[in-house]
């Protein structure tokens, strides 16, 4: 019981993954509101959301366990949005 309860929750890899991403989004939600021209703003959101994705993706490997980037693989293999 307990593996599946390990299983269901989230990693501290995962957690932190999360808050720089999320960290990141709200900077860049913050930037399309306060740039005057909405097209630099939009700009601004994106560079924001695809760093974000990059430096969230850089703290789960580096905080992730090998296992759980072996699991973390297999998943986004199986489950391919192609």
């Amino acid at each position: 019981m307990s593996s599946s309860k390990a299983d269901a929750a989230m990693s501290k890899a995962g957690i932190f993954s999360l808050a720089v991403f999320l960290a990141f989004a709200l900077g860049g939600l913050v930037l399309f509101f306060l740039i005057h021209p909405w097209v630099l703003g939009a700009i601004a959101f994106l560079f924001m959301g695809l760093t974000g994705m990059l430096v969230a993706s850089r703290v789960f490997n580096r905080f992730a366990a090998p296992e759980e980037k072996r699991r973390d693989l297999e998943d986004r293999v199986r489950n391919s949005d192609l």
